[in-house]
């Protein structure tokens, strides 16, 4: 026997599951009026702002523009003198005096400043009385490091 719809299928092998009283009645499927009509159509025109309407953006498009890199002036001295909370007095070559932090990758790899020390230092435009230690500078003239 051959079965024109599924729901018809579905009818005849559950019928010994009901029970003998219960009066089965047939499956309508949905008629085509009842559905929704299509958001668009060929002939329409896309609409300018729909709730449910999704577009796509390019994955730069919500990041706010790069703010530029604050302009910093790179000087070498020697450390004079070691201060609390990784601080450093500094002598620049220019015999400016600078308190001097140390930087993260020289915190990170466990770099260690000490008295004497030659080192590389960034100083802000906005206070040159401060600046990050960014570098140590190797002792060339006897062979420690």
């Amino acid at each position: 026997m051959i079965w024109s719809s599924p729901s018809l299928q579905l009818q005849a092998f559950h019928t010994h599951l009901l029970p003998p009283n219960v009066t089965r009645f047939p499956i309508s499927l949905p008629k085509s009026q009842n559905f929704p009509k299509p958001l668009l159509t060929t002939n329409s025109k896309l609409p300018t702002v729909h709730p449910h309407l999704v577009l796509a953006k390019s994955p730069n498009s919500d990041r706010a523009p790069r703010k530029l890199e604050e302009e910093k002036f790179t000087h070498e001295g020697s450390v004079t003198e070691s201060l609390p909370n990784g601080m450093f007095r500094v002598r620049l070559d220019n015999q400016d005096m600078i308190i001097g932090y140390i930087s993260g990758s020289i915190r990170k790899n466990y770099i260690r400043i000490l008295p004497g020390d030659r080192v590389r230092v960034e100083v802000s435009r906005y206070d040159s009385s401060r600046g990050r230690i960014i570098y140590r500078l190797r002792n060339t003239k006897d062979g420690s490091s």
